[in-house]
């Protein structure tokens, strides 16, 4: 194989101007770079190939699934591809969220704990949040699904056979671990209420767990709610630090220097 620092990766997205992951991959000696395409760019950007690999972002992570050649079964399985390598034989997609997700959920719980038989919540119903729910259903989580449009969460309900509902029905739901998967921060500001103070104070009194997967800001207001109230929190830079090991070792086939990647994202 080339040495990877003479071969072409980076992120795709539009916009992609937040993302951290030209720092990571910097860190690990990758030549990484910034692909912004705006949807008019895009099919055109991928029919290109130039690139030897890539890590994909919103709005494209489904989209992109029909120009690969060939895809993983954990990525078909979700829906969504967050990652592409270019070889000899085409295009292939896959996967890497779903075990940046699990990953990051185990820190949280400790050695001594697992995922099996915890009662989840999900809120969003997005790729991210697919590729979530798959790894949870893998480790044997009970799983449900809250976002604001019902018919784009029983889209999961089919595909995975969970329950789902709306967001403001979650008062009164069983919770062990509460993750944070939509996009609000993003999209409506930091002023926004998720979810009721009430319900994550219940939620720590128990020693629950709540992760967000939003890394920008890293201390989101439900992570400083949910902290205040004693719950354990996972920050969503660690999901974002694990899924990209996962890309570099499909790219190099070789395990990732995760020390240099995870000091970068603290500078």
């Amino acid at each position: 194989m080339v040495d990877h620092e003479r071969k072409k990766f980076g992120i795709l997205a539009f916009p992609a101007g937040h993302s951290l992951s030209p720092v990571m991959f910097e860190a690990a000696g990758v030549e990484y770079g910034v692909f912004e395409v705006p949807e008019e760019e895009f099919s055109g950007f991928i029919k290109a190939r130039d690139f030897d690999g890539l890590s994909v972002s919103l709005p494209y992570k489904e989209r992109v699934m029909e120009f690969l050649d060939e895809v993983s079964d954990d990525a078909r399985k979700i829906g969504a591809v967050n990652t592409i390598v270019r070889s000899e034989d085409g295009l292939k997609g896959f996967n890497t969220d779903w075990i940046g997700a699990v990953e990051a959920l185990r820190s949280g719980l400790g050695s001594d704990d697992s995922l099996s038989e915890k009662k989840v919540i999900v809120l969003g119903a997005g790729g991210a949040a697919r590729a979530i729910v798959y790894g949870l259903l893998k480790e044997e989580a009970s799983v449900t699904v809250l976002n604001r449009d019902l018919e784009e969460a029983q889209g999961l309900a089919d595909d995975f056979g969970i329950e789902v509902g709306l967001l403001d029905s979650i008062e009164g739901r069983e919770c062990d671990i509460l993750i944070q998967a939509t996009s609000v921060w993003l999209t409506a500001g930091l002023d926004v209420k998720i979810v009721p103070d009430e319900f994550v104070a219940e939620l720590g009194a128990k020693g629950g767990l709540v992760m967000d997967i939003v890394y920008k800001p890293l201390m989101t207001p439900l992570l400083e709610v949910a902290e205040n109230a004693g719950c354990r929190i996972v920050t969503g830079e660690k999901m974002l630090l694990n899924q990209a090991c996962e890309q570099f070792k499909i790219w190099f086939g070789k395990e990732a220097p995760k020390k240099e990647m995870e000091e970068a994202l603290k500078r």
